[in-house]
């Protein structure tokens, strides 16, 4: 009994990116290939393995192997349909628990790392800590107003992470944001609406208010507390 399996869609791997993967070329096998359409289908067997390899991690690759060749070549299958539903459903639901888990060890991990540096620059006596956990500390005191909750500010800001990688700049830019406050993120409003114009703070933001355990872009991990140097220009 045959069926057709969907496998998971992983993007198409380049053939350099697959020489880097497995190495040297095969001479052996590069001497069997004699023909354009030899070499053709050999090419096409690579891309599709190395895509299969790197979306389904570390599985038994003989038996893995067996399964491909049993179903090209349209042998009798070693397991029946109901059979390989079950292998299936268990594979995903193995892949989803080990996804859980290594999510779960990421963000314990950022969140030890951000305890810590918020812990200890708590210690700096000019620095305040807010019943919400924000942390800010005065590099310049401003004379003006301080916005409100809906305003529309302009600023200056360099964000990095406890470890110092910084994650964004307008100062690199060299070029101001303007955003209104109340789609920012929250550590952004409650710091913001409490800087009088013309004020630079460092601001440190736990990760409740900030992106939390989804995080944000390549650079931002679930659970990360920022680091952020914040110099309100305008508000309106």
């Amino acid at each position: 009994m045959r069926r057709n399996v969907a496998i998971p869609t992983i993007a198409i791997v380049t053939a350099a990116a697959v020489l880097a993967t497995f190495g040297q070329v095969n001479a052996e096998a590069q001497g069997k290939l004699a023909s354009d359409e030899e070499r053709e289908a050999y090419s096409l067997g690579v891309v599709v393995a190395t895509q299969a390899a790197m979306g389904l991690g570390d599985v038994n690759h003989a038996a893995f192997v067996a399964g491909v060749r049993d179903a090209i070549k349209q042998n009798e299958l070693a397991l029946d349909d109901s059979e390989i539903s079950e292998a299936l459903i268990r594979f995903d639901e193995r892949r989803a628990e080990e996804a859980r888990m290594a999510l779960e060890a990421r963000i314990e991990a950022n969140r030890g790392a951000g305890d810590a540096f918020r812990e200890n620059f708590a210690k700096d006596p000019e620095v305040e800590t807010l019943a919400s956990g924000l942390l800010y500390k005065v590099l310049k005191a401003g004379g003006g107003e301080k916005p409100a909750a809906g305003s529309t500010v302009t600023l200056h800001y360099r964000g990095s992470l406890v470890d110092g990688r910084e994650i964004d700049s307008s100062y690199a830019r060299d070029e101001p944001i303007t955003l209104q406050l109340d789609r920012a993120i929250p550590g952004w409003t409650e710091a913001l609406t409490r800087m009088p114009l013309g004020s630079k703070w460092q601001v440190v933001v736990p990760p409740e208010l900030a992106y939390g355990e989804y995080g944000a872009g390549s650079l931002i991990e679930p659970g990360a507390t920022l680091v952020f140097e914040m110099e309100l220009i305008s508000a309106s």
